[in-house]
């Protein structure tokens, strides 16, 4: 038994089938022990000769290379699995494996491809799809038609995640679903839809006893800033960063995305030093996980910090690395990022009208 959880010491393929199951059908919070749990269980796939458990470990461990941040590697990886699973007609394997493929393409900064194969991947849903898998899916689909800007597209899919994961009575991924929806309308500017679905989530949270993981403190954290709250915001998004590096590495983006959203609360405060140092962070995480899509929005918010602080060389280079990144993305690309772009500097008059942010409740920051 691993550190996961995962029992990789049985000889049979049934037992190693089941031990694949663990890893694929949950939400490994260590993606570095995921991708060695994996990698011990593609050996003994090996050993037994059975292709499909083979693939399937592969699969595994190509998509913790994709959070842990080796893009390239997982993308050169993922073709192989795709292929093997198109010619076998093994539909489970390929929306799974379709799904890994969006997650990089997202990550790469291809959201059309993004959503694309998340698509494909609940095209592909069959009756040898698990629980977990018709929920996911379709959550992921949700958050791609989202991010390419169609949230009246992606709404009736959320909805569909959620009463699925009541029906289900699958706690844990509802959490994940009302989070990802929740944050999808804060992005597109919807605060009070946003502020709704957060509510609902915080209900959930404390009906099962649950405490937020790092997400959903930046969701909560992002809805404070939109409301003004910035000390508040602050604190929440110090708590995030510090649950996420408890927790151990998630997604490859994602500590990049909460030093963003710190460096706006840190900025809101006035606390220009501060910011700085959190828009240093992200830069760093960015460049070196090829973030390309979050690297035009660190680069457009240390242009708009520099100004604030009369920095204005500091600025105007800043400026100029914002169009040359923004530049690099394909006009497909640059969509969704010039959405995000006008959500986080839009004003906080509808939000602060909506009351929306006191469906939270005193909790929400915590």
């Amino acid at each position: 038994m691993n550190k996961l959880g995962v029992d990789s010491s049985g000889a049979g393929a049934d037992e190693l089938s089941a031990a694949l199951l663990a890893l694929e059908d949950r939400v490994i919070v260590d993606a570095a022990a995921g991708y060695a749990a994996a990698v011990q269980l593609e050996r003994r796939a090996e050993a037994l000769g059975d292709e499909a458990l083979l693939m399937r470990a592969r699969l595994c461990w190509i998509d913790m290379l994709r959070r842990t941040g080796d893009l390239q590697e997982a993308a050169r990886q993922i073709k192989g699995i795709q292929t093997w699973a198109r010619k076998h007609d093994d539909r489970r394997l390929q929306a799974r494996a379709h799904l890994v493929r969006a997650n990089i393409e997202r990550l790469s900064g291809n959201a059309a491809k993004f959503l694309g194969y998340t698509r494909s991947s609940v095209e592909l849903l069959d009756e040898s799809a698990t629980a977990h898998m018709r929920i996911w899916h379709r959550v992921r689909l949700a958050d791609a038609l989202a991010e390419n800007g169609d949230m009246d597209a992606a709404r009736p899919r959320y909805h569909e995640a959620e009463d699925l994961a009541r029906e289900l009575r699958e706690w844990e991924r509802l959490t994940v679903v009302l989070n990802n929806w929740a944050y999808a309308e804060y992005e597109t500017g919807n605060f009070p839809q946003a502020g709704e679905v957060a509510r609902r989530m915080q209900e959930h949270a404390v009906a099962r006893g649950y405490y937020f993981d790092a997400d959903a403190l930046e969701t909560i954290g992002a809805i404070q800033i939109a409301n003004g709250e910035y000390a508040e915001a602050e604190q929440t998004l110090q708590v995030c960063i510090a649950r996420y590096k408890g927790a151990g590495p998630n997604d490859a983006e994602e500590l990049a995305e909460y030093l963003l959203t710190l460096a706006r609360a840190q900025r809101g405060l006035g606390a220009t030093g501060r910011a700085l140092a959190s828009l240093q962070a992200a830069h760093q995480q960015c460049t070196e996980l090829g973030l390309r899509q979050l690297l035009v929005r660190v680069y457009q918010d240390k242009a708009e910090l520099y100004a604030v602080r009369g920095e204005h060389a500091e600025a105007l280079a800043a400026q100029k690395a914002f169009i040359a990144a923004r530049d690099s993305l394909s006009p497909r690309q640059r969509k969704p990022v010039r959405r995000i772009l006008r959500t986080i500097f839009r004003t906080n008059r509808d939000w602060r009208a909506s009351g929306a942010v006191d469906a939270l409740g005193p909790s929400a920051s915590r």
